[in-house]
């Protein structure tokens, strides 16, 4: 069996439910990177739907911005942990990974994670410019699965072209004997530490 990991960005919004309950049902689990700015009272629910599902939740930065433009660490460091304290108070979910806005990364900020123990989640699957809405699923699809591999942490978005190129991407993933599971399921099964101050492509770009 290859096992590999897909983080949906820009969550949490809709069609997050449709997304998670499409992966469910080949029983398999995956992750969603959420934005703090985004969790409110109306949407909080979404986090708490995939949570209770088996799914990962991981720090897409409160406002989505470069973060190594901010000026300070401090701000740096605010901008990546406050949507962990976000969901920690709001339901009590431990948030223990992040992905960078853009995944445009510096010096600084690496060190700054690696500071905060976060490891970062990269994009070791193409997406298929799945972020734009007008890109076609069948494109989407197209794209993730000509670069899927063992151990690769993909890159996609919470949009509903996304989710309508599920339809195509996870049963071809079945055919090509690979299994979907969250990013800390991924480490465990690969007996992987994971690494602090990189992005992270592909879980075995860091095998001992």
């Amino acid at each position: 069996m290859k096992y590999l990991t897909l983080v949906f960005d820009d969550g949490p919004s809709y069609p997050i439910r449709e997304i998670a309950d499409k992966i469910k049902s080949y029983g398999w689990n995956a992750a969603f990177a959420v934005i703090g700015r985004k969790i409110t009272d109306e949407t909080v629910d979404m986090i708490k739907y995939v949570t209770d599902n088996g799914f990962q939740v991981v720090s897409h930065a409160q406002n989505h911005v470069h973060i190594e433009k901010l000026s300070t660490r401090e701000e740096m460091k605010e901008e990546l942990i406050t949507p962990i304290e976000t969901v920690r108070q709001m339901i009590g979910y431990e948030i223990t990974m992040a992905r960078l806005p853009f995944l445009s990364e510096s010096e600084n900020v690496l060190s700054v994670t690696k500071e905060l123990g976060l490891p970062l989640l990269g994009q070791g699957i193409d997406g298929g410019r799945d972020w734009d809405p007008t890109t076609k699923p069948e494109f989407i699809a197209s794209a993730v699965l000509g670069s899927v591999c063992d151990g690769a942490v993909g890159c996609l978005h919470v949009l509903e072209g996304t989710c309508k190129a599920l339809d195509t991407i996870l049963p071809n993933l079945k055919d090509m004997g690979y299994c979907l599971v969250t990013p800390q399921e991924l480490f465990k099964r690969t007996g992987i530490t994971p690494p602090l101050g990189v992005q992270i492509h592909n879980v075995y770009d860091f095998k001992r």
